[in-house]
This record gives C-alpha cells, sequence and structure tokens, in this order.
C-alpha cells in the first residue's frame, strides 16, 4: 500500500461533490464534505451517499477498495454529522493512523466551525461549559444538556456578525474544546441560539421559513478548519486543512425575509 497521500488520490473513489482540499507527505488525506453526505456508510444501501463510495470497516474505521490488482484503505481520524458540512482527515498509513487517533483524545486538535444560529448573541467571545448525557430515541441518539452527571463539554464562541434585521440572527465562530455527540447543536440550543437548520434541537417552525423563502434545507454548521501536530519517526509534523464558507451562509445572513 502507498503511505504517500499523493500517491493515493488519483485512485479515491470520492463520493458525490466530495473533493480532496490538502495533502501531507505522511499519508494524510484531507476532504471536503458537502451537507447530506455521510463520513461513513451505516449500511450497504448508504454508500452511494457517504464520503467514499467504497467497503468501510467498522471495526477497523477505515475504507478499503481495489484499482486493479492493488488494494488502497483510508482510516478515518474522526468523523461529521451528515448534516454538517466541511473538513475531514483521513490517513493512508495505519500505524500513523493510530498515533493520530490519540492526538484527538488527548485534546491536541485544533477545529474551528461556523455556525447561523437564531437569536443574538450577548456576548462577543464566551466559554461555553456544560454536561451533557447521551440516549436513545425514537429518532436515533439525542443528547441531553443536564445539571450534574454525564460528560464535560466545552467550547469556545465568539461572535463574527450579528444580523440587525428581523429575524434576528448571528454567525458564531466555534472552537470545541472536547468532542461530544452533537456538541456544538446542543450547546447552542440550550443557550436559545439554535442553529438554524437542525432537525433536532432546532427551531423547527423557523427551519421550515428558510426552506421555504431562502430554498435551503440544510444545518448551517460548517466545519471551517483543522490543525493537528505530532511528532513521528523522531521529527515534529504540522498540517492544516480548511475548507471555504458555502455561500448559503452569507445569503442567509442578508437575506429579505417576507413579514409574513
Amino acid at each position: 500500500m502507498p503511505l504517500n497521500a499523493a500517491d493515493i488520490v488519483p485512485e479515491i473513489p470520492l463520493g458525490k461533490a466530495v473533493s480532496v482540499v490538502g495533502l501531507h507527505a505522511e499519508g494524510l488525506v484531507a476532504l471536503e464534505k458537502p451537507c447530506s453526505i455521510l463520513s461513513h456508510p451505516n449500511s450497504e444501501t448508504d454508500n452511494k451517499r457517504s464520503l467514499l463510495t467504497a467497503s468501510w470497516s467498522k471495526d477497523r474505521e477505515r475504507y478499503m477498495w481495489k484499482v486493479g490488482n492493488k488494494s488502497y484503505r483510508l482510516y478515518l481520524l474522526h468523523r461529521l454529522d451528515s448534516a454538517t458540512s466541511g473538513v475531514l482527515i483521513g490517513c493512508v498509513n495505519p500505524n500513523l493512523a493510530r498515533e493520530l487517533k490519540a492526538q484527538f483524545s488527548k485534546r491536541r486538535v485544533s477545529k474551528t466551525y461556523f455556525a447561523i444560529v437564531l437569536g443574538r448573541a450577548t456576548d462577543k467571545e464566551l466559554t461555553w461549559r456544560d454536561l451533557l448525557r447521551k440516549r436513545r430515541s425514537r429518532s436515533g441518539i439525542r443528547m441531553d444538556a443536564i445539571v450534574r452527571g454525564g460528560s464535560p463539554a466545552e467550547t469556545r464562541m465568539t461572535l463574527i456578525e450579528a444580523r440587525q434585521a428581523h429575524p434576528k440572527l448571528s454567525m458564531l465562530k466555534l472552537k470545541p474544546i472536547t468532542g461530544r455527540t452533537h456538541q456544538l447543536r446542543v450547546q447552542a440550543a440550550k443557550r436559545q441560539l439554535p442553529i438554524v437548520g437542525d432537525g433536532t434541537y432546532g427551531n423547527f417552525k423557523f427551519n421550515r421559513k428558510v426552506h421555504k423563502s431562502l430554498g435551503e434545507q440544510r444545518l448551517f454548521l460548517h466545519a471551517a478548519s483543522i490543525k493537528i501536530q505530532w511528532e513521528w519517526n523522531g521529527r515534529r509534523h504540522q498540517f492544516y486543512a480548511e475548507s471555504k464558507l458555502p455561500d448559503s451562509f452569507q445569503q442567509l445572513m442578508g437575506h429579505k425575509f417576507p413579514d409574513r
């Protein structure tokens, strides 16, 4: 198997509208995922709407495919909800992939997201700290913010833009320190700032209004950049990748909604 990411890129069976946005010579590949695309398939029927149109191993958290007589593998280092767009990192080197996953668990990875929320954020900068608990509902996994117990969740929030016209909207930059399931969506909703388009924790009435008026039916949460640092074979390495903010974000912030 080739260990140089550049060697494998031409052979990657990218999913619909997925693109390569960064490479590192040690074997890292940064992919840009649109909203509604799965980080990995949950069943065989999901292959057509997954990051890669390739076989997925749940136990090893990797994609695998063949081109001619050659076999290729791409190990996912982290995931994004299907509704979230933005940058994801994979690795073609299994040994390095194990090392880098440890970096994620030790919080040595810096991630930046942008979100549009319904309401006006009153603070320009703030650190959100909550306790979250996972439970299963009829619609799937749901996270609840609770008073005691649960898993700590921490996010640094910066207000980027506040919309003056009605309805009040805010664009936020969010830097999660922890990586809980649905963390950003739950923390925003708890503060009465639900992320626009969130079908689980959001304002469903306003979501329908956005769809009807703007024609957009997506979660307005975007993984804009990721930076990871590590030591490998006696050398220090750093990898940074970013994904451009979708045009729909600025369109929503400047959209003139009808009075009704």
